[in-house]
């Protein structure tokens, strides 16, 4: 396995907001050929619990 990026995006559905955008449409092909492999993990933010 080699490196992994972790991105954080304010809301899902900026993330949905973003990628529907045509101009990030435009470019996506160039991300999709820079990487060997590509995998979203939709995830929940944690909670610190104090107390």
């Amino acid at each position: 396995m080699g490196p992994v990026l972790l991105v954080h995006y304010p809301s899902r559905e900026a993330f949905i907001r973003m990628v529907a955008d045509p101009a990030h449409r435009e470019i996506t092909s160039l991300r999709s050929r820079a990487l060997d492999e590509a995998g979203l993990q939709p995830t929940t933010p944690w909670t610190r619990r104090v107390g």
